[in-house]
């Protein structure tokens, strides 16, 4: 979620979607840290599982943030797409506010190479922009982007959905 490419706020460029209710997104837990000697030009890839239990699709996401602020907070939209298979696919970007963004920008020269680990869990039943007759059951993949403000700088990761038995 960090990028030094991006030094003014006016040049964010927020992710498409619709946005995720904050009261479907539990509070990030801090879930360790980790140090590489390399730097990389992109964020880390997350560790997604996702799961539709019959009214609401559940994610549970692994990220990695350079910076030892602590993350409280992100905010989450989605898109429905099209795999490259012809599966419909949500699309899920993780991304954090302005203020949050500039803190955490501040706080990078000074911990190039230090990952703290956050699980960020979600659930969404929203089926507003869907197109006729899809639902969620319909939604075979997930792809999870830790939204680095920048497009291309953005890291997703897709996962197939699996349905609960319940």
């Amino acid at each position: 979620m960090i990028n030094s490419g991006i030094n003014e706020i006016d040049n964010l460029i927020y992710p498409p979607g619709t946005c995720i209710p904050d009261t479907s997104i539990k509070t990030p837990l801090s879930s360790g840290e980790i140090t590489f000697d390399n730097k990389f030009n992109q964020p880390l890839p997350s560790l997604v599982e996702a799961e539709f239990n019959g009214n609401a699709i559940t994610v549970k996401a692994l990220i990695f943030v350079e910076s030892q602020i602590p993350l409280e907070v992100v905010k989450i939209k989605q898109l429905f797409s099209i795999s490259n298979f012809g599966n419909c696919k949500l699309q899920f970007f993780i991304y954090c506010s302005e203020e949050v963004i500039k803190k955490l920008n501040d706080d990078k020269e000074s911990n190039k190479g230090r990952y703290k680990a956050y699980k960020i869990d979600f659930s969404t039943e929203e089926t507003k922009n869907f197109p006729k007759g899809i639902s969620l059951e319909n939604i075979k993949v997930v792809q999870t982007f830790v939204w680095n403000i920048d497009p291309e700088t953005s890291r997703g990761t897709e996962t197939v959905v699996k349905t609960s038995n319940t």
